[in-house]
């Protein structure tokens, strides 16, 4: 899994609230529509989970790779905190 992460500059509609956006990029070689969208699915719920613990001011890309599809639910958790943690929009 690859985290791409941009601080957001202050200005533009964005600039009384800083708050994090996250997309979630995922390329057609991971497999059929199915699996994609299930990812991103799978993606998405483990980052509404992790809110309160994201920090806020940051623009983050999420590109999952092929080795994610044979983790089960909890290991993608694992590895999307960590991943997060390493790229600095996750608080300790």
């Amino acid at each position: 899994m690859i985290v791409y992460m941009k601080p957001l500059q202050a200005g533009g509609y964005l600039s009384n609230t800083l708050q994090s956006c996250f997309a979630i990029v995922v390329n057609k070689n991971y497999g059929n529509a199915v699996e994609r969208n299930r990812i991103k699915r799978q993606i998405r719920s483990i980052l509404l989970a992790l809110m309160p613990q994201i920090r806020q001011g940051f623009a983050v890309i999420i590109f999952p790779d092929t080795t994610c599809k044979a983790m089960g639910y909890n290991h993608l958790v694992v590895s999307v905190k960590q991943v997060l943690f390493k790229s600095g929009v996750l608080k300790q």
